[in-house]
């Protein structure tokens, strides 16, 4: 407990001795000082700051002596207009994304390719479009309406993606059973002709 008191009643006895020796001297010199400790730490951060947002030479230089031969209270506002607006890292930065995004753009449409050639229509197997209605090679029908929600859907898949109603299985006619009922009509129609 006397080491604490020894403490403080020293800090009592050095403010005493400044507060009873200050004088005008003493508080121009102090002012004069902190302005060259700003003026000092203004030049530290200029720079570093040029630094980093130039790799010219001349620009560096330039921006450096303005600050040191000018006081900052006049020059650092222009400096802060002049300089470029961003640093290395961050002009860096934003070509790496934008390059990430780019490649990333070309694989999406690389995935797109692959997935139009994937794309088959079940009756020709011949490369369709997914948007297709109709197979542009058979003219076979690629989609048909859901019974429940009456939305387009693909004739391959088995449940509906808009409200999940299993699609019925409808029965496909082979081309054989068309001929045989288109032989069948034709007959018929030459059957009435001929009854005619």
């Amino acid at each position: 407990m006397d080491f604490v008191n020894y403490i403080i009643e020293g800090f009592v006895w050095f403010y005493e001795l400044i507060i009873s020796n200050i004088t005008l001297d003493w508080i121009i010199k102090f002012a004069i000082l902190y302005f060259f400790i700003i003026w000092w730490a203004f030049i530290i951060w200029v720079v570093k700051d040029i630094t980093n947002r130039t790799t010219n030479i001349l620009i560096q230089v330039l921006s450096i002596l303005i600050v040191i031969l000018f006081t900052p209270i006049f020059w650092l506002p222009i400096y802060l207009l002049i300089r470029p607006r961003t640093t290395i890292f961050e002009k860096y930065y934003e070509e790496e994304t934008q390059l990430e995004s780019e490649e990333e753009d070309e694989e999406i449409e690389e995935i797109k390719e692959i997935k139009k050639e994937i794309l088959k229509c079940p009756h020709c197997n011949k490369h369709i479009e997914n948007d297709f209605q109709f197979c542009p090679y058979c003219k076979e029908k690629l989609t048909k309406k859901c019974e429940k929600c009456n939305k387009d859907i693909k004739i391959y898949w088995s449940n509906c993606p808009y409200c999940g109603e299993k699609e019925k299985e409808e029965k496909k006619i082979e081309k054989t059973d068309w001929k045989e009922k288109i032989k069948v009509k034709v007959e018929k129609v030459e059957k009435e002709k001929e009854e005619k």
